[in-house]
């Protein structure tokens, strides 16, 4: 066969495309075929994500026949029977029996693979997806991948024997048991292996993390410890991810600080979630959001809870009392607010249905990564932060009130009568009753500053550091401490308490006898057998209570705020102040004094206020004597 002649240009041509086929043939023949195996991972995923618990007592897989998702290609090629791939943040959620050892890998594409999904996030944290970004631009320079692997405990065995001690730990049900493997030698890490190099973690209130660099298969282990104590089954999830946990927990902070409560009731905020002013975008935009925390409580009475105090699921299945969390029915209600110290805004939660004089604890909580949820997310299963105590009152003469219209920073119980003002319908009344009070008190002193030059040259201002926009806010700030008093249970003997309506019969129409010389003491003080403002025992009627005294600096800073002509003053140590105020208290956390945004617990630093230089003290005069 004769081929046709080619002019030179042509044979250059076919020179070269020769020359390129050979070069590929000893490329593909030298290389491993990586586009090949990429090809697999697509049928590794199941498309359907919405993995159902197995039924109590049915073992993961059947020790003699392949399961579904090897068939399927859902287990990776090197991976030994009855070992389950994961996919990058795709949780799967599997019931466990007590001795039962069960094996995932996280295979090398998956480690590799895609980054998930981030979501807009927080207003404070949009930061976050920039470092995502850079830690994934990182990641492409270097041979090994930073690995993120979690573990809830969703549902644990229940004790079957009686336990003399029901704080003891033993009530609790012994941990799961996380192992990871890395050698191709030993693919079902576990308890029983002689591997040195398996890593052990130790998972602590139903979560465990552990992170780890890796460019290969992860081989992971998770065992349910043999006990004899305790019957049922473990549920978990387990997930991991090349991007960030999956799960998350903060076990040194609980982020959550308790306000007050009357006995069926508790508010309780978070820390300030911005230190920007309230002129930023960022300050805006949190206080415009729908509120991004949610919460658990639990009564400490069932101790149970403590085993999974670490792990969202766990808390979504076993705590008693849920607040702005999806899924959840009897939702309790949060709110954004800026009330309190520097006025930044928080989250606050109303939490009703508790029992009276019970200690709860309350767990701060996120759904998914705040933005965006499930499975495919980065972040997409939780986070919960460490346990926090509070406790309700025992009397209901005490009625947790916040949100007035007029007095908008009171947040606290005040003093009440459930037989005129209902649990469940008198709130709105009482709350007007009090607001009211206070907004007609400040109209009166209103008047009078009116009559003050404020708007002057500064030599004729009645002070160089001071002007009349302070007084107002002072005035206002003591107004709104002194009319509606902060009130605590009879029977609570704190020192620092002082006790209020003596003379009235208590909620249940007893009377408080002169049996003893204290007690004809208290009937005979009018400090102590009437309350500071008349309307509480001419209106409302709430019997004997025990009220926080208002610290005494809100009255020195009205004093120092407003211009002598009102004739504003203190009472005086021995002669009145110690009925009238306390003094703040800044070691223990426990609010001694009332001022408004006190909320228990807060750190030194933020329960710190900046007083202004003392003034003289004097007997108190006009309105101030009044209501002092």
């Amino acid at each position: 066969m004769q081929f046709p002649k080619l002019s030179p240009l042509q044979s250059r041509f076919v020179a070269s495309l020769v020359a390129s086929v050979i070069l590929l043939l000893l490329y593909l023949s030298l290389t491993k075929p990586q586009f090949a195996y990429a090809a697999d991972l697509e049928t590794r995923i199941p498309p359907d994500h919405n993995h159902p618990i197995i039924p109590d007592g049915d073992s993961l897989f059947d020790d003699d026949e392949p399961n579904d998702a090897a068939q399927s290609g859902g287990i990776s090629p090197r991976a030994a029977q009855g070992v389950s791939a994961l996919a990058n943040n795709d949780a799967q959620n599997m019931n466990i029996n007590i001795g039962e050892l069960q094996n995932w890998v996280f295979p090398e594409d998956a480690i590799n693979g895609e980054r998930g999904a981030i979501g807009p996030g927080l207003p404070s944290s949009k930061s976050v997806e920039k470092r995502l970004e850079l830690h994934h631009e990182l990641r492409k320079r270097q041979d090994q991948v930073t690995v993120y692997i979690t573990i809830n405990t969703c549902l644990q065995p229940s004790l079957n024997i009686t336990s003399t001690d029901a704080d003891s730990d033993t009530t609790l049900a012994p941990q799961l048991e996380l192992y990871v493997s890395r050698s191709d030698s030993n693919q079902t890490p576990g308890p029983g292996s002689s591997d040195e190099d398996q890593q052990t973690i130790k998972v602590d209130g139903g979560y465990a993390l552990v992170t780890l660099n890796a460019s290969t298969d992860i081989y992971i282990g998770i065992a349910a410890p043999n006990t004899t104590s305790f019957t049922g089954i473990y549920n978990y999830e387990i997930a991991a991810s090349n991007d960030a946990p999956f799960h998350g927990a903060v076990t040194s902070s609980a982020n959550l600080f308790f306000v007050d409560s009357d006995n069926h009731a508790a508010l309780l905020i978070t820390n300030d979630t911005t230190q920007d002013w309230p002129n930023s975008t960022v300050y805006q935009e949190w206080m415009s959001m729908r509120p991004p925390y949610g919460m658990f409580a639990h009564n400490q009475e069932d101790r149970t809870i403590m085993g999974v105090r670490n792990s969202y699921c766990g808390l979504q299945n076993n705590a008693q009392i849920t607040a702005n969390l999806e899924g959840v029915n009897n939702q309790n209600v949060a709110g954004m607010t800026n009330r309190g110290l520097g006025g930044k805004p928080k989250e606050q939660f109303y939490i009703t249905a508790l029992d009276a004089s019970s200690t709860y604890w309350g767990f701060l909580a996120m759904e998914g990564n705040s933005t965006a949820s499930g499975n495919g997310i980065v972040g997409g299963g939780g986070k919960v932060w460490a346990a926090m105590n509070f406790t309700t009152k025992v009397e209901s003469n005490c009625a947790l009130m916040y949100n007035l219209s007029f007095c908008s920073e009171v947040a606290y119980a005040v003093p009440s009568n459930p037989h005129k003002y209902s649990q469940r319908t008198g709130y709105n009344d009482l709350a007007n009753v009090y607001d009211g009070y206070a907004k007609e008190m400040y109209r009166f002193f209103d008047y009078s500053l009116q009559q003050i030059p404020c708007n002057t040259t500064s030599t004729a201002q009645y002070s160089l550091a001071r002007n009349c926009d302070d007084c107002a806010r002072a005035y206002k700030q003591w107004l709104c401490a002194v009319t509606i008093p902060r009130c605590e249970d009879y029977i609570n003997d704190a020192p620092w308490l002082m006790p209020r309506n003596t003379a009235q019969k208590f909620i249940n129409g007893s009377s408080i006898s002169p049996s003893s010389s204290m007690d004809q003491a208290l009937l005979d003080n009018i400090a102590t057998n009437s309350s500071r403002n008349p309307i509480i025992d001419e209106t409302i009627q709430p019997g004997p209570y025990k009220e926080v005294l208002p610290c005494q600096d809100l009255c020195w800073d009205l004093v120092q705020s407003c211009p002598a002509a009102l004739q504003f003053a203190c009472p005086l140590p021995g002669a009145g102040l110690e009925d009238s105020y306390h003094a703040r208290s800044n070691n223990s956390g426990i609010i001694k004094c009332s001022y408004l945004g006190a909320a228990y617990y807060l750190s030194g630093a933020e329960r710190t206020l900046h007083l202004r230089p003392g003034v003289a003290l004097a007997v108190a005069l006009g309105v101030l004597a009044v209501l002092s």
